[in-house]
């Protein structure tokens, strides 16, 4: 009888063998297309855990490599192993107005972020948020501004320093408290949106739903209900959050049950919207505290995000903040401290959205997986079940497209607007605007929903910090501290601090 260590020798064997018969089974599909790293079952498994610290440059030497064509890495983040890259213009229109049926973006949420470990039931769930934050959480910015501004304001007091000497603070950490609270002063309001531990639980969240995705993908397919065991930190946190949104969420469905969804004092906040917008299976407490997280998820990790590289940006280049403060000076003078006052600051505008073409938060867009087998015009046929992407940092960076693409010009997108007159066009270059050449928030139908309120909040936030604030980095340093790349998605350096204080008179 064989010993319980001969079992698991065999055992292993049998799975070696088994990933490797599936490596060039799978291979085999996409074998036509040129590969960044290794092509061998041994030399890819290294290569596709190596994508999680070092993506970046492996995108990078492709977009480079293969111009005009396609490339393929081996990675852990996607069931097949590999992520395909298009390259070129032509690819990406035809990336971007590819049949949902056929490329779709929901599953490749699902595969990414491991859905079906990570939530659970929600894994396929309708995504009704998705129009709610297309709408009227869109819609509501401008009405709302004030009581924005207001919570940055009080944010702002509470952690960044109240006097006139320097005070050295931890940038991304006291950014996210400040992001999230403004958040959720639109989404739930007062007093809920200043709870500390609700707070907390919303931006530990992201981070827990990341690591909970990228531990799902070292289990294979077969092993996936175990790696439930190591993620179940985030449905414990979703309970959390019901103790505070659960009673608010009742009493609003039985209020909407006795006299309809109009009924005079019903507020105008997230989780009001979220039930207008809920098909009838999913007006229950949880289905809408997820949607809340959700939306939380994306909001907290963008914004703060997009902050944070732009004030390290604009503190190793001070000669932005004066022609940046008379901008929004005039400007505030002109329209005053409105949304559309936000519209008109062009040069802070540009200066946001050249932080983030050259720094960004992903080296990946327009990720959509293939349900189908879907072909290019040039003969490019991406099979089904294989995830194809642009490379977006490697986007930004060429010289085919930018200007000297790797030195930071901040205005370079306000000068764009001109387009060689004096008068700016209001609806080239914007920092929403979507193409094929600045892909921060995707390009399609699928790009960011969100995007229209998390550029006005970072400019309402960037203006009221410049005009209230002096800043700059310890030691009067002119490097900002390298940031850090994971499995093609870059965060600023997590321990960048910043110094501040309250503004002097110029």
């Amino acid at each position: 009888m064989a010993t319980a260590t001969e079992l698991l020798v065999t055992a292993a064997i049998v799975y070696f063998l088994h990933q490797c018969f599936m490596f060039y089974r799978i291979r085999s599909k996409v074998r036509n297309i040129p590969t960044v790293g290794s092509d061998n079952f041994l030399g890819a498994t290294l290569d596709s855990f190596k994508f999680v610290l070092r993506g970046h440059e492996s995108i990078k030497e492709g977009y480079l490599k293969y111009k005009g064509m396609a490339f393929k890495i081996p990675t852990i983040t996607t069931s097949s192993g590999w992520l395909i890259f298009v390259n070129g213009e032509q690819m990406i229109e035809e990336l971007r107005k590819a049949p949902s049926d056929v490329l779709s973006f929901s599953e490749t949420t699902i595969d990414s972020m491991q859905t079906e470990v990570v939530f659970g039931k929600h894994a396929h769930a309708s995504e009704f948020q998705v129009g709610v934050v297309r709408s009227p959480l869109t819609r509501a910015f401008p009405s709302r501004f004030a009581e924005i501004t207001d919570e940055i304001v009080e944010s702002c007091k509470h952690y960044l320093p109240t006097g006139s000497d320097w005070v050295s603070l931890s940038l991304q950490k006291n950014l996210i408290h400040i992001v999230c609270r403004t958040s959720n002063r639109l989404f739930v309001g007062l007093p809920l949106c200043r709870d500390p531990e609700y707070r907390k639980i919303q931006e530990d969240w992201t981070i827990h739903v990341m690591i909970a995705a990228h531990v799902a993908h070292l289990f294979p397919k077969a092993l996936k209900p175990i790696a439930k065991l190591f993620v179940g930190k985030v449905e414990s946190m979703t309970r959390k959050v019901e103790k505070f949104l659960g009673p608010i969420i009742t009493e609003r469905l039985e209020n909407d049950a006795k006299h309809g969804p109009n009924w005079e004092g019903r507020p105008s906040d997230l989780v009001s919207w979220l039930i207008d917008f809920a098909p009838p299976e999913h007006k229950n407490v949880e289905d809408i505290t997820v949607r809340v997280m959700l939306i939380n998820f994306a909001a907290i990790h963008t914004t703060s995000l997009t902050l944070t590289n732009a004030l390290l940006d604009i503190a190793v280049r001070p000669e932005y903040i004066k022609p940046l403060r008379e901008e929004m000076e005039e400007v505030i003078g002109n329209h005053g401290w409105t949304k559309e006052a936000m519209g008109r600051m062009w040069k802070l505008d540009s200066f946001i959205k050249e932080s983030s073409r050259l720094a960004g938060i992903s080296d990946i867009s327009i990720g959509r997986k293939a349900v189908k087998d879907f072909t290019f015009s040039n003969g490019l046929t991406i099979p089904a079940g294989f995830t194809v992407a642009a490379a977006s940092s490697a986007i930004h960076t060429d010289p085919t497209i930018y200007e000297d693409p790797n030195s930071f010009n901040g205005f370079r997108f306000s000068e764009m607007r001109q387009n060689g007159t004096n008068e700016y066009d209001p609806l080239r270059h914007q920092m929403v605007s979507l193409d094929s050449t600045y892909l921060l928030f995707g390009h399609g139908r699928h790009a960011c929903p969100g995007r229209f309120f998390a550029v006005n909040e970072v400019k309402a936030m960037m203006a009221h910090i410049l005009l209230n604030y002096d800043i700059k980095l310890p030691g009067d340093s002119k490097e900002i501290p390298p940031g850090k790349y994971f499995a093609g998605a870059r965060v600023p350096a997590p321990n960048a601090e910043m110094m501040f204080r309250k503004r002097k008179a110029d």
